[in-house]
């Protein structure tokens, strides 16, 4: 097996810079995150609406959040798909529970991964499921300062939204408009 080209040039928290030896290219690193599909009884999607200071805006999204809390862990795991799978299986559990109050998840499953490209390594795992139990949401401080608001929409509303770009992060639109058929 021949040595790995990529060599680590910058390594921060939660970001990593590797730059390939003989042909000189880079790339950034950064741990995953996930993003959870859920629905309840109805069939009706859990979204939440949030303050995001990158838009400077409202948005609405699918709840989730980092797979990992920094760039070593990451690099500790990556490669391990079976460790992948259960970090990020944790991490659905874990992000349900905090931004949503969703207390169980009824047969979940990594329904599709989007890969940022060539030169970013960041990708987002989609979690779908049925909601089986909820009660409160448990809002770390900087998720209580961005007001998460919890709530269903049938899925012809959530396509209301896709279209009106009301959903702004494009990765998870992409995904959605699959999951949806649209």
């Amino acid at each position: 097996m021949a040595d790995n080209p990529w060599k680590t040039v910058f390594k921060g928290d939660l970001i990593a810079v590797e730059k390939h030896e003989t042909k000189g290219y880079e790339h950034a690193i950064r741990p995953p995150g996930v993003r959870l599909i859920l629905t309840n009884a109805a069939g009706e999607l859990l979204i939440t609406k949030e303050y995001r200071s990158e838009i400077s805006a409202h948005d609405y999204r699918l709840p989730g959040g980092k797979v990992f809390d920094d760039i070593d862990s990451w690099l500790a795991v990556r490669g391990d798909e079976a460790a992948l799978k259960g970090a990020v299986m944790r991490a659905a559990r874990l992000e349900a529970k905090q931004e949503t109050g969703v207390d169980e998840i009824r047969d979940p499953n990594i329904y599709a991964v989007s890969h940022a490209g060539a030169s970013v390594e960041w990708d987002l795992y989609y979690v779908t499921g049925t909601i089986a139990r909820m009660s409160e949401q448990e809002l770390e401080a900087d998720e209580k300062e961005r007001g998460i608001e919890v709530k269903f929409y049938a899925k012809d509303k959530v396509a209301d939204l896709l279209r009106t770009s009301g959903i702004q992060e494009d990765r998870t639109a992409g995904v959605l408009y699959r999951y949806l058929g649209l």
